[in-house]
């Protein structure tokens, strides 16, 4: 990710945690998530009420951000407060460059363009857990890494799990994307457990 309009709100979190000092001490992530907004409020904010930081995308924020494998980037004192581990130190010492551009040159962040179903598909098709699972038929058995392709937590709910394979099974159909939805189907069947099955 290198252009203006691609940062991702995980990445806002962890460099909003930087400069609270959270490579030295934990912080709490209710002053992380006001410094999201701060920093980018258009991807923060209340859709209705501009003026406002919305809770849910800094708390998806903090749940992407801690589910990046396989280096743990943050770690947790309790349930309010983060720090940067020494992967997450060095993530943002070699992120920084990129981030100050963007997230410091005092021109507002644009707001998250919606991630087009083209490309959703195109990122399932490049993964080596599908290209394993259309050459040797492996079903992949990590949890993280199935949460990782669909943009979501290893953590999330078993209802959060269920819509995200719905939609990408959804967008599979509509493409005409025959061994997605079977590579999907495939993963459901094998793991009903993610699903609360």
């Amino acid at each position: 990710m290198s252009s203006i309009n691609e940062v991702a709100n995980w990445e806002i979190f962890l460099w909003a945690l930087y400069q609270l000092g959270g490579a030295s001490q934990f912080i709490d992530i209710e002053d992380v998530s006001l410094e999201c907004f701060r920093i980018a409020p258009s991807h923060f904010r209340w859709r209705t009420k501009k003026d406002l930081p919305d809770y849910k995308k800094c708390a998806k924020a903090l749940q992407e951000a801690e589910a990046r494998r396989p280096q743990k980037l943050i770690k947790s004192s309790d349930a309010y407060a983060r720090q940067l581990t020494a992967e997450g130190q060095k993530w943002i010492e070699i992120n920084s460059p990129r981030l100050t551009q963007i997230l410091n040159s005092g021109i507002p962040v644009p707001e998250p363009k919606i991630r087009p179903t083209s490309r959703m598909m195109a990122e399932i098709e490049r993964s080596e857990l599908f290209v394993q699972w259309k050459e040797i038929g492996k079903i992949p058995q990590e949890k993280w890494q199935m949460a990782d392709l669909l943009h979501c937590s290893p953590d999330s709910s078993p209802a959060i799990w269920t819509a995200r394979l719905e939609s990408a099974r959804g967008i599979a159909y509509e493409s005409d994307k025959k061994s997605i939805m079977q590579f999907l189907d495939a993963v459901t069947l094998a793991h009903p457990d993610w699903l609360g099955g």
